[in-house]
């Protein structure tokens, strides 16, 4: 790996430009040096403008065995009301459940959206360097250049993220577990029994039929593996 892709520059940067990062996947920082001295500026004067407040039940309430005071919302509500964490010793969040869940609503959205929090965790990449891998491709599949891509290709083995596929083209390295050796032998056995046959009369390459689950994913601006539709990335596409 050479580059890495900066969300902040919007483009790949040369790997010498990354702090080390031991809790990320690849052992770099997720933002350039540049960018990354700007945040830790922003998050310091952040700190110092608005200290931590510990947030403690007022005097006057009393919280009665089994039950929690929370935070947030300031009630007083049952335990399964909260949320279960190993982060404390009781083994219960901070917070009642909705005001859990609103609370991780806005960290999402700071970092980028649910989208880029899955596929950060799976294949260690953000929204932001899908899209931008996208229009490198000119929103088409690496391989068949033909069909809309719709899943994130990446090495098995490593984990490095290759390109975007298609459904057809994804499955299809899927069945030949990206042995090259296969897939050339594949390629000489359909050009063997093709003959002399007429280009003309070869069917043309289609998109793959999208499942009525993706379609409506991606009515939403979303498909199971995190992609924006096109016409949502490119108004004009």
């Amino acid at each position: 790996m050479d580059t890495k892709f900066c969300r902040d520059c919007g483009d790949y940067r040369p790997v010498a430009e990354f702090s080390k990062n031991a809790r990320s996947r690849d052992g770099l920082a997720f933002y350039c040096r540049e960018h990354s001295a700007e945040r830790s500026l922003r998050s310091r004067e952040a700190r110092r403008t608005k200290p931590r407040v510990r947030r403690m039940p007022p005097e006057e309430t009393t919280v009665p065995e089994g039950h929690k005071w929370c935070g947030d919302c300031g009630e007083t509500k049952p335990l399964s009301e909260f949320v279960k964490t190993r982060a404390t010793k009781s083994g219960i969040g901070s917070y009642c459940l909705p005001c859990h869940a609103v609370r991780c609503r806005a960290n999402a959205e700071r970092r980028g959206g649910y989208r880029t929090y899955h596929l950060s965790r799976r294949y260690g990449i953000t929204a932001d360097e899908a899209d931008h891998l996208l229009r490198l491709q000119d929103g088409l599949c690496a391989i068949c250049r033909a069909a809309p891509p719709s899943h994130v290709d990446h090495d098995h083995a490593t984990g490095a993220v290759r390109q975007l596929l298609c459904f057809n083209c994804n499955g299809g390295l899927g069945q030949f577990k990206d042995n090259p050796v296969a897939l050339r032998a594949a390629a000489a056995y359909v050009e063997r029994h093709r003959g002399d046959r007429d280009e003309s009369s070869r069917p043309p390459v289609t998109p793959a039929r999208v499942p009525r689950r993706r379609a409506q994913w991606r009515q939403f601006g979303m498909c199971r593996y995190g992609f924006s539709s096109l016409h949502e990335l490119e108004p004009g596409f």
